[in-house]
């Protein structure tokens, strides 16, 4: 089984939301607004993620309209989830939840440049 550039984005798709989610972990706090947007994103796509991956070890790829409309929707929800994650932390006060909320958003919008990525090289055959 050869391993293209694709597969190697996909599994780091797969890790970075496996940090977003273990950062999420330790840095929720109940804040509603972006609660439901940010669980459901990282939770979600772990899931698809996850889907992917085995689907890819079983050499049994989804359809590339489907990749494509998985990764674009991707892209809006990873940097939505990002952009309010940093606009609710950006000028809070120091500390670890601080940090650790931030470096989640930085990681959220970097899966959601590698998603576009994703969604290019699907489109060109890659």
């Amino acid at each position: 089984m050869a391993i293209s550039r694709l597969s190697i984005i996909k599994f780091l798709e797969l890790a970075i939301t496996c940090a977003c989610v273990a950062l999420h972990y330790h840095s929720y706090n109940i804040d509603p607004e972006i609660g439901m947007l940010v669980t459901g994103t990282f939770i979600g796509y772990l899931i698809i993620f996850a889907g992917a991956a085995a689907g890819y070890i079983m050499q049994t790829p989804s359809h590339k309209r489907i990749d494509i409309f998985y990764s674009l929707i991707g892209v809006c929800l990873f940097v939505a989830s990002g952009a309010v994650i940093i606009d609710r932390f950006q000028n809070a006060w120091k500390g670890d939840l601080r940090d650790k909320n931030l470096a989640k958003a930085s990681l959220a919008i970097i899966n959601g440049a590698l998603l576009l990525v994703d969604a290019v090289l699907t489109q060109r055959g890659g």
